[in-house]
């Protein structure tokens, strides 16, 4: 397959301006730029780090994941958890909540899966999967709010088309797949699913 593969490295950010057709004088990243991409790197690198990480019995899972947000349930279904933990730790100020707001459903709360969906889209920050622009350290939503059966996971690496432009397959870490952490093979946006009748909806951006 033809194309170009990004992962969120500071050392490869003026090649991928150069990629997505960015003039000469635009390769040199704003501070704002660089501090972004530290933070889509640190993300990628956390989760990159808990592959393989096993939950205890009846989903309980890792006691760090709720470290950056005391209070946070466990045992959970904990794929939003591990978002959580990782945009966290990377240092992502604004994110779903991991407790439901005074009177708000608690539906509302980031380890519910597809309440990242509803978060993205009221923050401005969620990209529907038809629209193909996803980049590493995005949370990757399957289902809809306020589908009981859902997930979500992180983008770690992305293949773009020739143009540099569009994407058209991600390789993503997700948490509480077979109750642990697990690193996925590089697949297409298109038929991007977390098991046979679960496909993908969009992605959401830490920014």
């Amino acid at each position: 397959m033809g194309g170009r593969t990004r992962r969120a490295a500071l050392g490869a950010l003026a090649v991928a301006l150069v990629l997505l057709g960015a003039a000469p004088a635009q390769a040199q990243p704003g501070v704002g730029d660089q501090a972004q991409w530290r933070i889509r790197q640190d993300i990628v690198d956390h989760a990159l780090r808990e592959v393989g990480q096993r939950e205890g019995n009846g989903n309980f899972y890792p006691e760090k994941y709720r470290d950056v947000e005391p209070g946070v349930l466990r045992p959970a279904e904990w794929c939003g958890v591990f978002v959580n933990w990782a945009w966290a730790t990377a240092g992502v100020v604004d994110k779903p909540s991991m407790r439901p707001a005074p009177g708000a459903s608690v539906l509302e709360q980031g380890h519910w899966a597809t309440y990242w969906q509803k978060w993205g889209k009221a923050t401005g920050r969620w990209k529907d999967i038809s629209e193909r622009d996803v980049e590493p350290g995005d949370a990757v939503v399957y289902g809809n709010f306020p589908d009981f059966h859902a997930h979500v996971g992180l983008v770690v690496e992305v293949k773009y088309d020739r143009t540099g432009l569009k994407a058209t397959h991600v390789r993503t870490v997700e948490g509480n797949f077979g109750d642990r952490v697990v690193y996925s093979k590089l697949r297409s946006i298109e038929g991007l699913n977390a098991g046979k009748y679960l496909k993908a909806t969009g992605f959401v951006s830490p920014f």
